[in-house]
């Protein structure tokens, strides 16, 4: 069997014409059938979220205020399909039981996680109903098969068991079906409904494609496929059309917002094939993922990547490695990210972006506790599997910082990267050269 999997995001399936587009894609990719995974509508999860946070504080009427803006926008996409009528039984009871979730919320004045994750799963189940009838397949409800522990809010799938509750979906999809199901959802061994957390959409793909053994996953978004640099300061940035996992993993953690980290694991375990493409340009370059690498020139950078909103903390070397570690564990529970931990004679540098309230929180007490905290940092990386050949490339390609005031290289187990920490401020004048200087033509490389 020659499965596809097929995933659209928000933005692809956020409006008739988005869902229209989205069809004619699916009816040209899946002719003999295959599975499509979708998100909610563009704006439906943080509705939800308003929704939840004015019940969690007693609000029912506010909260119903959400219920209700989220009621008319999907009925009037529907409508401009044509389709209300047709998703209407289907659509009721999933906005009673939101109604009954906030009431309950705002009953308790509480809104748990596992609370918000139920009322989070009706955005993708209304968008998947109205898809299934807009592409012509039927919809599957995901909970099904996508097994994951109680973690609600960020559950871990079980991969076991999740390959053993697909069996069903492999015969069916086998046998031609064309199904829709929503992305980002799970459900316990026990039955209580799941999120997977961010990126969880594209996780749902390719996981879903790892246990239906699929050769090919397709993230359907908008843009061409995954560039060369951002092309909000690089105008000249370019579809890359092949690269190595390594590499798109490498991009992932130092910035590059096209795919989520933990949707690439599956694609390493299984072997297959991952697209990315444009829903708004179906005819456009794409990138193509794949689990063999391609061929690079020795040296060649394929991409430089980026993340902004780092805060660093300098540790004396008369603290040892206990303090710093036990701040990385206080800050990464907090919800902070961890983009390195480098520890010198000269002592512990600590460089995290704080992405939550609570881990602003953390990061401020501890400044009060001691380091010197400095904000206002990024992390820059230069990735392409030209360093694996040549590692010594890497220093060259340095050569390119000049006189940048670098905070600190940050070195890992990858051998296509390498990063470096520079104040924020100079990124609008700095990724437009490093692309210039470093990021090599690797399209006549290609086989």
């Amino acid at each position: 069997m020659s499965l596809k999997v097929l995933k659209f995001g928000g933005s692809s399936v956020g409006s008739a014409d988005a869902l229209r587009r989205a069809a004619a894609i699916v009816h040209e990719e899946l002719p003999a059938g295959g599975l499509v995974v979708v998100s909610a509508l563009g704006g439906a999860t943080d509705r939800l979220l308003e929704a939840c946070a004015s019940a969690g504080r007693g609000d029912l009427p506010g909260a119903r205020e959400h219920l209700v803006a989220l009621r008319d926008r999907h009925r009037q996409v529907a409508s401009e399909l044509s389709l209300w009528a047709e998703v209407r039984p289907a659509w009721t009871p999933l906005f009673e039981r939101l109604d009954q979730l906030l009431t309950g919320m705002a009953m308790l004045g509480e809104a748990t996680a596992r609370g918000r994750d139920s009322a989070l799963a009706l955005g993708e189940t209304l968008s998947a109903h109205l898809a299934a009838l807009c592409f012509g397949g039927t919809f599957k409800d995901v909970r099904d098969v996508m097994r994951t522990d109680a973690r609600f809010g960020k559950a871990r799938p079980q991969l076991a068991a999740l390959r053993a509750a697909a069996a069903p979906w492999r015969e069916g999809l086998a046998a031609g079906a064309l199904w829709v199901t929503q992305g980002f959802l799970g459900a316990t061994a026990e039955g209580h409904t799941t999120t997977l957390g961010r990126g969880g959409s594209d996780t749902s793909a390719t996981l879903l494609g790892e246990a239906l053994g699929a050769t090919e996953v397709q993230i359907w978004t908008d843009v061409d496929g995954v560039l060369t640099a951002d092309p909000s300061l690089v105008a000249e940035a370019q579809p890359i059309p092949q690269m190595s996992l390594g590499e798109a993993e490498a991009l992932s953690a130092f910035g590059a917002k096209v795919l989520h980290a933990d949707s690439l694991a599956p694609g390493g375990r299984a072997g297959f094939r991952l697209v990315v493409a444009n829903t708004l340009r179906p005819a456009a370059s794409r990138t193509e993922i794949l689990p063999v690498p391609p061929a690079r020139a020795p040296g060649a950078v394929t991409s430089v990547a980026y993340k902004e909103g780092l805060s660093l903390l300098r540790f004396p070397a008369s603290d040892g490695l206990e303090p710093p570690l036990e701040a990385a564990r206080r800050l990464e529970e907090a919800g902070a990210l961890r983009f390195g931990l480098v520890s010198s004679p000269a002592g512990t540098l600590l460089a995290v972006r704080p992405d939550t309230p609570a881990a602003t929180r953390v990061l401020a007490d501890l400044a009060a506790e001691g380091p010197d905290l400095e904000a206002g940092w990024a992390v820059v990386a230069l990735v392409g599997e030209g360093l694996r050949a040549d590692p010594l490339a890497a220093l060259r390609h340095l050569a390119a910082l000049g006189q940048e005031p670098v905070g600190g290289l940050l070195t890992g187990g990858s051998t296509v990267s390498i990063a470096f920490l520079v104040p924020e401020a100079r990124l609008t004048d700095l990724i437009p050269r490093l692309h210039d200087r470093c990021v090599l033509d690797t399209l006549q490389t290609q086989p």
